[in-house]
């Protein structure tokens, strides 16, 4: 397996941090809540990607276009961890809606 899960046990409106550099991935003080740093992969939901680097994206089995185009039928957790990148971690977070996530990618 060349991903670790962190299940985050924090509200939907609580910032998130890299546990590399300690920068709000995810901060709601700002008009851009979406902060990635230089250790941030991806920053995905249940219902589609917020942020991806194209190395991350590259290990992926299909493309954020091609997810996004069938989200409707795409299992998100499912496509992240299929990903052939050698080694990183996921937090996952509630998003808000019962039964939705947040899944954030590090380097490991």
């Amino acid at each position: 397996m060349a991903y670790q899960i962190i299940p985050l046990s924090i509200s939907a409106v609580d910032n998130i941090a890299c546990p590399h550099c300690q920068q709000n991935v995810i901060d709601w003080i700002q008009e851009q809540y979406i902060q990635p740093c230089e250790h941030t992969l991806f920053i995905a939901m249940d219902i589609g990607f917020e942020y991806i680097t194209d190395d991350f994206e590259q290990t992926m089995q299909r493309s954020v276009d091609d997810l996004h185009a069938h989200d409707d039928q795409v299992n998100m957790f499912a496509e992240i961890t299929q990903s052939t990148y050698p080694n990183y971690l996921i937090f996952k977070s509630d998003l808000g809606a019962q039964g939705y996530f947040r899944y954030i990618g590090f380097t490991a």
